[in-house]
């Protein structure tokens, strides 16, 4: 958002910033708030992109009067036709989960947020890289939960598992870095070192990869370029540069960035 709003303010663009905290009805009063002020273009991270959600409607109605075009990252709804700037998060799972699988690692949690197309796809990919290296997922080591639920929840389940299973999970893949921070304080209270005793592997690359001792390997996310193409993008459709259409939409490609979180299996 930063670079969005620096390269937009350049070329005298004004940047009206709303937060829907990936809460429908919020998503909606964002909406109504913002068109009702003549706004130009409109640049948006979809709201629980992973199922259906009733504020298409104000998008499609944009589509359909030729209006204001908008582009949407990180995710697009599926019922939609407008430029998006995502990442393949599925081939993101399936390196993240790949790179476990070949340090020797067959039991693996993974931990996915899925009321997001991201994390869906991540799991995706968590799923095929499993099928791919013939490992199978044993029941149970796929943790789901949804933005409303509480850390807490996440953490009650991982430590369920890692008693449920004793010493024979040695890798946990989340859906990101905060997560996976979560997940490594509780590894600490349990006396499992990292990597030696279990492997942690987040998502996003953030500041929170190298906050603590433990460097946190994890799968980089563009954030800087996204936000320089997302400004440009929309900047290129209003002055007509491009024409206002889905084939300008940008897929990045992940990248795993290895640090000491993760290593080879015991045994």
């Amino acid at each position: 958002m930063r670079v969005i709003e620096s390269l937009l303010s350049s070329i005298d663009y004004t940047i009206i910033l709303a937060s829907t905290n990936n809460n429908i009805e919020k998503e909606k009063k964002c909406i109504e708030s913002i068109l009702a002020r003549n706004v130009d273009a409109l640049i948006v991270e979809p709201t629980k992109s992973a199922i259906y959600n009733p504020n298409i409607n104000y998008y499609l109605n944009l589509e359909t009067n030729n209006s204001i075009p908008y582009v949407m990252f990180n995710a697009i709804y599926p019922q939609l036709q407008a430029p998006s700037l995502t990442m393949d998060d599925e081939l993101g799972g399936f390196i993240a989960t790949e790179h476990l699988i070949q340090l020797g690692h067959k039991k693996i949690i993974g931990i996915f947020k899925t009321d997001d197309l991201q994390g869906v796809n991540r799991m995706k990919g968590f799923i095929r890289a499993h099928r791919q290296y013939d490992t199978p997922i044993t029941p149970g080591m796929i943790i789901s939960y949804n933005t409303e639920d509480k850390m807490d929840h996440i953490i009650r389940k991982v430590r369920a598992l890692l008693s449920q299973f004793k010493d024979e999970i040695t890798g946990i893949f989340c859906y990101n870095d905060a997560v996976s921070l979560n997940v490594i304080n509780l590894l600490r209270e349990l006396n499992l070192r990292i990597p030696e005793d279990i492997s942690v592997v987040g998502y996003d690359d953030s500041y929170l990869a190298e906050m603590s001792e433990i460097k946190l390997t994890s799968i980089e996310h563009p954030k800087r370029k996204m936000g320089e193409d997302a400004a440009q993008l929309i900047v290129n459709i209003l002055e007509g540069k491009i024409p206002n259409a889905p084939s300008q939409s940008i897929v990045y490609k992940p990248k795993l960035i290895v640090r000491t979180s993760s290593g080879p299996a015991k045994w």
